[in-house]
């Protein structure tokens, strides 16, 4: 099918990415591509802003069920892992683009002889969402607003999952070089936040690079970077003043 276009446009559910036709040319065999050299867009042509790392719509993050777990050697034509790497030690599986069928194999093992882990499971794949809310989704119900309750109240009193970007600076007294130990520490004992993991970029020196990976229960001495994300554990409701020392129900 011949295509082209005067106009153009990539829609997602935060952004709004505009293309411009000074710049894009549409072509059935190459898609998109970028006119380089002379063609430019005038002066005074409108801003247009875009969110680092999702360059041309290309960059959607996206994860892959694998049946069968060495085809994660394919997933990815840049990755130089060994074919014979194990799932779990390949970049795919790191990054978090890739999963397989045996893994839930090994998550009901290991819920069958430890039934807390089921908890904390149902933490990092929901998000902490109560297993009634799940049967609501699941039934096609929706979400819809009602009273609050005592009941309905009890159940924001549970840990939530979060992703902190520590380019904020967050944590008081942590920053760029500081140990891993040394933040999990002070986030524990001053916000209340249990630390469970980094989530770092692989190319440190290539500003165009966005992959990243996950580093899981991080050894105290390892050095943090202000480009790390720390995931953490933390009370349901963030606007609650949290106290050292007070024992939080």
């Amino acid at each position: 099918m011949r295509g082209s276009s005067h106009m153009a446009g990539l829609i997602n559910v935060d952004h709004f990415i505009h293309f411009y036709p000074q710049i894009y040319r549409f072509d059935d065999t190459l898609g998109f591509f970028p006119l380089r050299g002379g063609d430019r867009s005038p002066l005074g042509s409108p801003i247009s802003m875009q969110k680092k790392g999702a360059r041309f719509g290309t960059n959607v993050p996206m994860i892959t069920e694998l049946v069968n777990d060495s085809n994660v050697q394919f997933l990815d034509q840049d990755d130089d892992d060994d074919p014979d790497t194990e799932l779990y030690l390949t970049q795919p599986f790191a990054c978090g683009t890739a999963f397989a069928i045996s893994v839930l194999d090994s998550l009901m093992s290991t819920t069958y002889f430890n039934d807390s882990a089921l908890t904390l499971i149902r933490t990092l794949v929901t998000g902490g969402a109560t297993p009634e809310l799940e049967l609501i989704l699941a039934e096609g119900a929706g979400l819809r607003g009602g009273y609050s309750t005592p009941e309905t109240l009890a159940n924001r009193d549970r840990c939530r999952i979060a992703q902190i970007a520590l380019h904020d600076n967050p944590y008081e007294g942590i920053g760029h070089n500081s140990t891993y130990g040394q933040m999990f520490t002070t986030s524990l004992k001053k916000y209340g936040q249990l630390c469970i993991g980094l989530y770092r970029l692989h190319d440190q020196d290539n500003s165009e690079s966005v992959k990243r990976y996950v580093i899981t229960n991080p050894p105290a001495e390892l050095r943090i970077r202000s480009s790390d994300y720390v995931y953490v554990l933390e009370q349901f409701d963030p606007g609650l003043e949290y106290e050292p020392g007070k024992r939080q129900f």
